[in-house]
């Protein structure tokens, strides 16, 4: 009996004398994305490429034809390399316009010089498009270390989109006026990954910001505390961040960008059109004061 009371005293006033282990903080659950180490993550660059494009404007980090041609490495298990090439059918089958493929993964022949080599490693990631020009091993790197990996279909879609040219969804211009940045709640030293690019570096291709692209980041990307780093302004219900599959927007992409629908395009630049702008403003403003001084000067002949 002695020994019933002694617990109820114990559990009731010292419930935490019983833990045989100091409670040790949560730790919060690392994305194989951001494991890689690379630019925003799991995004490859030359040291000198001057591309930022995730739509990129460079027609250069277009595919030729959009054919992308790899080699699977012995360090993915058969069972892996059925659901990346089930990935990239998937890919190839929703971006079809009128039954053509718009682009198409193949492994690759001796006469093809530029070419992605897919391997296990460290984290999730992918060389950012075509990089013609530059003398470099292509890598995609898909992890698998549990209990960590990659080898899920909207990840590998999402890093296979990288190969393709393409940047993360939160890098858009528009962004501000669709995603609220939480700076406060990213890692210290980390804030770079959440930068965001001119027109002159992303082209848009005329579609919406998409809260549901496999290319966006989540909404606990890169969080020192657990708390949101990104919030959704127009849609506040929006999951962000999801890695099923493409969305119906990431397939538009895919076929304006490989030229397999229009996109709605200008031959001129931004910042010649910005110019141009001006220039007309400025005009139009001038007009108007000369039209002022003539009525002024009474010299309207009616």
């Amino acid at each position: 009996m002695k020994w019933l009371v002694a617990f109820i005293i114990l559990t009731t006033f010292y419930p935490n004398s019983l833990d045989a282990v100091p409670t040790v903080e949560k730790k919060h659950p690392v994305n194989p994305e951001q494991m890689g180490g690379h630019y925003q993550g799991d995004m490859v660059f030359p040291e000198d490429a001057a591309t930022k494009g995730a739509a990129s404007r460079p027609t250069w980090q277009h595919w030729p034809s959009g054919v992308i041609p790899y080699d699977m490495t012995s360090s993915i298990l058969s069972n892996h390399s059925a659901l990346i090439l089930d990935a990239m059918r998937r890919m190839e089958n929703l971006t079809k316009v009128n039954d053509r493929m718009c682009i198409q993964f193949r492994p690759k022949t001796n006469t093809d010089p530029i070419f992605i080599t897919i391997k296990n490693g460290t984290g999730c990631s992918a060389h950012v498009g075509y990089l013609q020009n530059f003398t470099l091993n292509r890598t995609l790197t898909l992890m698998y270390a549990p209990p960590y990996t990659c080898m899920i279909t909207g990840i590998i879609q999402h890093e296979l989109l990288h190969i393709l040219g393409f940047f993360h969804e939160q890098s858009r211009p528009d962004r501000d006026d669709y995603v609220s940045i939480q700076w406060e709640n990213i890692i210290n030293g980390t804030e770079f990954n959440f930068a965001k690019y001119s027109v002159d570096d992303i082209d848009s291709l005329g579609l919406p910001y998409d809260y549901g692209s496999v290319m966006h980041y989540a909404g606990n990307a890169f969080t020192s505390n657990g708390q949101p780093t990104i919030i959704a302004k127009r849609n506040i219900t929006s999951t962000l961040g999801q890695r099923v599959g493409m969305s119906s927007i990431d397939i538009a992409e895919v076929q304006r960008y490989y030229g397999c629908l229009t996109a709605p395009t200008s031959s001129l630049s931004p910042k010649l059109i910005t110019s141009i702008s001006l220039k007309l403003v400025l005009l139009i403003f001038h007009i108007g004061l000369f039209c002022i001084d003539l009525v002024k000067m009474n010299t309207f002949n009616f």
